[in-house]
């Protein structure tokens, strides 16, 4: 269940790939309607999981180690991602909400290339210390 710094890295930007394409969507669909009659487009949230169903607080405890810290992971981890909205028919897609979410999820997936260049350089750096 041991997970790499670029696993780890991987998997962020990955996830938020795909939350950037549903972010994209949601705006893409803003205003329009599928078919004359129906409601507008809703707008749909990507709800993420961790691979294998393990829950944050296993993945935490297999890193850290088993009573590392008091946090309380209730229901099993804190959740990844908003859930699925279940709207009423006829709301709209915002589309402030959803650029501000694309920026953010922007943000986070930069966060995870920095992640994954410093793993790098850490290994860069162990490989130069080890030949001498």
């Amino acid at each position: 269940m041991s997970a790499s710094a670029f696993d780890i890295a991987a998997s962020g930007m990955a996830a938020h790939r795909a939350e950037m394409d549903v972010i994209a969507e949601n705006i893409a669909g803003a205003g329009t309607i599928r078919t004359p009659g129906s409601a507008p487009f809703r707008a749909r949230m990507p709800a993420l999981e961790t691979p294998g169903g393990f829950s944050f607080a296993d993945v935490f405890d297999d890193i850290v180690g088993a009573g590392a810290t008091d946090v309380d992971f209730a229901d099993g981890g804190p959740a990844m991602a908003p859930q699925p909205a279940d709207p009423t028919p006829g709301d709209d897609v915002d589309p402030i909400e959803q650029m501000v979410s694309l920026i953010a999820t922007g943000r986070a997936y930069d966060a995870d290339v920095a992640a994954l260049q410093a793993a790098k350089q850490m290994d860069v750096e162990a490989i130069d210390v080890d030949r001498i």
